[in-house]
């Protein structure tokens, strides 16, 4: 038992000496430790402040796939009749109007504030308009929506 004991010693000895086993072995530990830490750096940090989110009009940027992007869109009709009046940039007295002569309910008063502010806050929450400081205008992101889905 003893004498087995010795040679398994003997073998891992044998090895550690030998130069070419020694070099393999500190190869692959660097290129492990390489490699993990590369891995890191392209995610990102695990741990920190969150980001502010930009103002970018990719709603997928912003968490939301293109299935939610459709539902939302599709909870009422108004919602692709906005972003279609908004094709070229409207006030928001504009897009009541242009609301207005879609839906013959609303031709005399035009469409109410207050359904149509929920219907844009709705909109530029997913990026499917944006509001410029004056006018409503789609996104590009919006318009392929709507284009892909409602023709």
């Amino acid at each position: 038992m003893m004498l087995s004991n010795v040679l398994q010693i003997d073998e891992v000895v044998g090895l550690l000496v030998n130069a070419g086993f020694v070099w393999a072995l500190l190869i692959a530990t660097w290129g492990g430790i390489s490699y993990k830490f590369l891995r890191g750096r392209r995610n990102g940090p695990k741990v920190g402040p969150t980001h502010q989110q930009s103002s970018t009009s990719n709603p997928l940027k912003h968490g939301l796939s293109e299935e939610e992007v459709f539902r939302i869109l599709t909870t009422d009709e108004t919602n692709i009749q906005i972003v279609r009046i908004c094709e070229t940039p409207r006030t928001a007295r504009e897009v009541a109007r242009g609301l207005g002569e879609i839906y013959p309910g609303h031709r005399d008063k035009g469409f109410p504030a207050d359904k149509l502010g929920e219907h844009l806050a709705n909109l530029e929450r997913m990026g499917a308009v944006r509001f410029n400081g004056e006018k409503w205008a789609a996104t590009d992101v919006g318009m392929k929506m709507v284009r892909k889905y409602f023709g």
